[in-house]
This record gives structure tokens, sequence and C-alpha cells, in this order.
């Protein structure tokens, strides 16, 4: 869902910054992620890959200062995690150093397919989280003015917004270690352990129980279970093996979408979620299942800055029951995602335990596909001397979900941060290679990206007509 999120405007436990008496809980996102990667050795699906392609004049010595005061400043960048007798707990380590390693790819006979080659060898190597470091970074160099900064980190310490938050600051720092200056960022006013500490307090609270409530309500009679039709059967076991396709719908067609959502006052989010629960609807047959979503949980002020995993996903209800006009299923998708963003603190697993699903081997309840907004706020990328291209979910041939779509609407990020004229939206399809084909999911990609079109030009349009075969409509 949107990155951006709002308050929901009641009582809850003020933050308390530490020290916290021992042993520090894992956040309720964390612990999630802690008992799936005891229950799934070596999987890498939850470890998270960018880079930073640097075009100019690098100061190397300046990059690497940078880092080191990134780490200084946030615990969770040298927090380790580790089994005790109440459960997980963190474990924060002192400042150190980083060592940012350089490796040259000058003398190959293609620098940047080298440079491709190192990345992907980079990213198949398991993280470990119970020693630093959790996030790691190498700098490839192909050439004398181009550099390409590899940015690892494990899911444990990582969501999207969080990421957002440190490329600013790297950027930032960098800006002013390059010219010889004192950081220019006050401290951090929360660290992540206040936030871990905080959540536990607020799971007793009348507010915990009212959205608990809101959330059993919601699902009541759903399928647990999405059976979107696949190109092998399932296993009892899965494997998170995957791959990624990466496409971009025009600005064209993103401009025409957002103008749709201006007209029917939704979200840019809530029109592309409509178009693909459409899509679904055509693939599988079904009315009424649900899909997955990550909302930041950034709704209070004091987390804003603060890097971590704060991410929790939530199970949105996908009603397409009726026959509606897709300017009616907006009106639900809006309701749906309205209620999920007013109650979006409540830990998933708290919302699974209280629904009680059938336990099925291999899958994954409310939860087996996922869309989702990667908006959160990110102003003008630059450092001096230095043209920046990011490019986040750098792939390592695993998957999180059986499908999931992330979109990226570089635009959107720059909302409140400055100027950005990039008009289209990134769409980064991940599946699960076990059970679909490439061409599988290429398929797909068109068919929304169609979709989109479809819908923008006539919203009035009935789903037996979106779904139909070209040769019907």
């Amino acid at each position: 869902m949107s990155g951006r999120t709002t308050r929901t405007g009641r009582t809850a436990p003020a933050f308390r910054t530490g020290p916290h008496p021992e042993p520090v809980p894992l956040s309720c996102s964390q612990e999630r992620l802690w008992f799936l990667l005891h229950l799934n050795r070596g999987m890498r699906a939850y470890q998270f890959q960018a880079t930073l392609e640097l075009t100019g004049t690098l100061d190397a010595a300046a990059l690497a200062k940078a880092l080191t005061e990134v780490v200084r400043r946030h615990e969770v960048y040298r927090t380790t995690f580790a089994a005790g007798r109440e459960g997980p707990r963190q474990i924060v380590h002192p400042p150190f150093p980083v060592e940012l390693p350089v490796e040259d790819l000058r003398d190959a006979a293609d620098p940047e397919e080298a440079a491709r080659a190192a990345v992907r060898e980079a990213v198949r190597v398991d993280l470990p989280f119970d020693r630093l470091p959790l996030v790691d970074w190498r700098l490839l160099r192909t050439g004398p003015d181009r550099h390409v900064l590899l940015h690892l980190e494990h899911h444990l310490i990582h969501d999207g917004w969080g990421f957002n938050v440190f490329v600013e600051e790297l950027c930032s720092l960098y800006g002013a270690y390059a010219r010889g200056l004192p950081s220019p960022l006050p401290e951090p006013a929360l660290q992540f352990a206040d936030y871990a500490v905080w959540q536990r307090e607020w799971l007793r609270s009348a507010d915990a129980e009212r959205q608990l409530a809101y959330w059993t309500r919601q699902l009541d009679g759903v399928p647990p279970y999405f059976d979107l039709p696949t190109d092998r059967p399932r296993t009892a076991r899965r494997r998170f093996t995957g791959d990624t396709l990466r496409v971009t719908v025009p600005a064209r067609v993103a401009d025409q979408v957002r103008d749709l959502a201006r007209r029917e006052r939704v979200s840019l989010f809530t029109v592309m979620l409509a178009a693909f629960q459409v899509l679904l609807h055509g693939w599988s047959g079904k009315d009424d299942f649900c899909l997955g979503t990550g909302i930041a949980g950034r709704g209070r002020p004091e987390t804003e800055n603060l890097l971590g995993m704060l991410v929790n996903t939530v199970a949105l209800r996908a009603d397409l029951r009726g026959a509606p006009t897709f300017q009616e299923l907006l009106t639900r998708v809006r309701a749906t995602t309205l209620g999920a963003v007013q109650h979006q603190e409540l830990p998933f697993d708290q919302v699974v335990t209280a629904l009680r699903p059938p336990r099925v081997p291999g899958r994954q309840p409310l939860s087996e596909v996922a869309f989702a907004f990667h908006d959160s706020p990110l102003g003008a990328v630059t450092m001096p001397g230095l043209d920046v291209a990011v490019t986040v979910g750098v792939t390592n041939g695993s998957a999180k979900f059986d499908l999931s779509v992330v979109a990226i609407p570089r635009a959107e990020q720059a909302i409140g941060k400055g100027e950005n004229t990039e008009r289209d939206v990134e769409l980064i399809w991940e599946y699960d290679r076990e059970l679909f084909d490439a061409e599988t999911v290429a398929r797909a990609a068109r068919r929304y990206e169609d979709l989109l079109a479809a819908v923008a030009a006539d919203p009035h349009q009935r789903l037996a007509t979106l779904t139909a075969p070209p040769e019907e409509r």
C-alpha cells in the first residue's frame, strides 16, 4: 500500500527512549520473520539488495565516512538477533568503522558486464542475523568516473521507507564530508529498540482491541487461500525460489490513470490495486479473495526518520461480487484501503491467529499474492560531482509470495521532497518460479498494462467486458 499513512488519532502509549530493561524484544514484524527464517533455513527471500550507480568524481573516503556515520547514528544497523528465555531478543553493538572494499573491474573486457556479474554473485550470499554485519556495502569500479555501490541488507533491519531514509542521509553526509564539513544531521530522536518496546506496550491497549475487532469483521468468511492457477502443481514445502520481471508503465498511460484517480477522488494506489484485482479475477475466476500488501507503519511523526522493520502486512479483501463496473469497484477498494490504513498497526500474525484458518503445508493464509506501492518519500538523490541512479529490489533468485507486484511511482515519491519529472511507473513482478513460467508472468504484465489503459479510458465498463478475451470485446 502507499507508504504515506494517516494517524489513527487514538490514545496510545508514549515513546520512551533507552536504555531499556533487558532483554529488548523484537518488533512484531521482526518476530514473524524470525520464526519464518528458523522454519526455512537458508532462505534468502528476506534479504534486500540495491545498487547506487555513481557517475562522476567519487571521494571513496568520504563515502566510507558517511556510511560509518549512518551506522553510528542508527542502532538497528549494528544490531544482531539471538534466542532468549523469553523469546528472541535484540542485541545492540557499539559503533564500528565501515570498511568499504573496492573491486577494480576496469581491466575486464566489459567492465559494466563484470559489475553485473559481481552483483549477481554477491546477492546470492546468505546474510547472517546472529552476527554483524546485517547490512553490508561494497564498491565496484568500472571506469575512472564510474562506480557501483552495492547495498546488501537483511530484512530484519530493513523496510522500503527506511531504505529511502538511508539514501537521503547518505547523500547529505557525503555532500558534507566531501567538502570537509561536519555532519549536518541532527541526532535521531528515536532508535528502533524504542519503537519495539513501545509496540509491545501498544498491543495491550484498547486501541489494539478495537483494531482486532475490525479485522475479524472485515475478513469474516473470506477464503483463506487464493487458488490462482499455476503452471505447475504446488508442493507441500516451499523453497522460496523466484525471479523478477521489471516493466514500466509508460508516462502516457500512467498519467491517464492519475487523471482517473483525480476524477474519482481516490489515490493512484487505489486505481492500480483495483485494476490488479480485475486481472486476478479474470485469471482465476474468483470474485472474493485476499491480497497482501505492506503498510509502512509510519503514521506517528516520531517514526518518520527511523530505520528498521516497521512495515506491517495487511490483508486487503477483494470483493468483485455482483458484476460491478470498474467505477463501482473503485468505491469498494477505496473503502477497503481506507479501513486498512485506519487499522494498520495490528500485527498481521495476530489477525491470522484470530481468524484461525486451516493450516496447509506450503501455503500462506491471506497473503499468497501481494500488491504494494513503494512511494515512501524520496527527494532528489544528489551528491556533489556525481550523478546517482538508485535501483531497488535487485533479484537474488528468491520470492516471498506466489506472486507479488511492487509499483514504484517516482513522481509520487517526490511529493513534498522536490521536483521529479519521471512520470512513468516501474513495476517489479516477483514470482515463485516453481509455480509460474516466465512467459505466464510476462503475459500477465502485458494484460495488466492493457487493463490500466482500458479503465482510464472508460471506468464505466463492467468486469465481464474488461476480462473478456480481446476478440469478444
